[in-house]
């Protein structure tokens, strides 16, 4: 080969290792570039998930739950009185007290009726059904008075202490809390005899049975166990501190149930221990309570209206348009004898 040739295969050679390491180095800036716009890719990736979980956290977070709703509350006109105070039923029959006009009326809760009535002795405050007799608390006269529910025949008045007040029905008598006397009375339901007289030092509001014993809600934020004895006798226990100004009490579902009017709570005891289990603040003005299965129903004298309060989901407040005075569990729901106007109300889920 010619010196000639020789130079022109090296430059040609030149030419193509060069030409090779430029390839090389393109193809090294291609993979780099495709590294970095995977990285980049991948960078923007993590960053999008992280926000969508950001903004999914803090929504769950910042959003309230959605809330069960608890039963809706309606009513009914039962009957229309001038002030209805206590009501029964029962036995194919319906009564409600009138303490406006002095009053025990039998009505037809069917058509709004109102039958026969008999006169009483003065401001009849609670009622009770017992067979076929109706017992009535009077507190102007302070006695109570026995009637045959189906005549309204007067069958024996029976005095009690100053200002009866509450009734309850338990082992055979019918016991009977005074709120002047802060007294407890019991009286034979089948001869009308009394019992013993049973001082209650907390003081004797309203009065309810169940769970073996009597409960008396009294003058002193105070909640008093009796325990019954033999021929009309009792045991009157320490009582359980409540809630402001307690009026009404009922028990039922494994519970005694305090309506505290001053303080606008409800306490709830435990019979077994004689210990308030809670105090919730359900607000208003709470002045009595009725146990229907295991549904505990509320009535607020100021915000006239009833509403549920145990179990959740609770029931909204139904207004009522009247003041509740007294609640009976009648059918699955209530039974209201209210005032201003004067009225029986059923309530019940609708």
């Amino acid at each position: 080969m010619s010196e000639q040739s020789e130079r022109a295969a090296r430059r040609q050679a030149q030419r193509q290792a060069t030409l090779e390491r430029n390839e090389a180095q393109a193809r090294r800036q291609q993979k780099s570039t495709v590294r970095r716009r995977s990285a980049l890719i991948a960078g923007i990736s993590v960053l999008v998930v992280g926000v969508v979980v950001l903004v999914v956290f803090l929504v769950t977070r910042t959003s309230p739950p959605t809330k069960p709703s608890g039963p809706v509350l309606t009513k009914q006109t039962l009957a229309k009185v001038a002030n209805a105070s206590a009501t029964a039923q029962g036995d194919g029959g319906a009564w409600v007290t009138d303490d406006d006009r002095d009053l025990l009326i039998r009505f037809d809760p069917s058509t709004q009726h109102t039958g026969p009535s008999v006169h009483l002795g003065g401001r009849p405050v609670d009622l009770l059904l017992s067979g076929t007799h109706l017992w009535v608390a009077e507190m102007v006269t302070n006695d109570v008075q026995e009637f045959d529910a189906a005549t309204l025949k007067l069958v024996r008045t029976v005095a009690v202490p100053s200002g009866p007040a509450g009734l309850a029905i338990l082992d055979g008598a019918l016991w009977v809390a005074s709120v002047d006397a802060n007294q407890v009375t019991s009286i034979n339901l089948a001869n009308g005899l009394k019992g013993n007289v049973l001082p209650v030092p907390g003081g004797a509001v309203r009065i309810a049975a169940g769970f073996g014993s009597l409960w008396v809600t009294g003058t002193t934020n105070t909640l008093t166990p009796i325990t019954p004895g033999d021929h009309g006798t009792g045991t009157v226990l320490p009582a359980v501190t409540v809630g402001q100004a307690p009026i009404g009490v009922t028990t039922g579902d494994g519970s005694v149930w305090v309506a505290n009017s001053a303080g606008g709570t409800v306490s709830r005891v435990n019979p077994k221990t004689r210990t308030v289990i809670s105090t919730d603040h359900v607000g208003g003005n709470p002045l009595s309570l009725a146990v229907v299965g295991d549904t505990v129903y509320l009535a607020d004298g100021s915000g006239q209206s009833v509403r549920t309060i145990y179990p959740a989901p609770v029931s909204k407040k139904l207004d009522l348009g009247v003041t509740p005075r007294l609640l009976l569990p009648v059918d699955g729901g209530i039974w209201v004898a209210s005032a201003n106007p004067g009225r029986v109300l059923e309530v019940k889920p609708g």
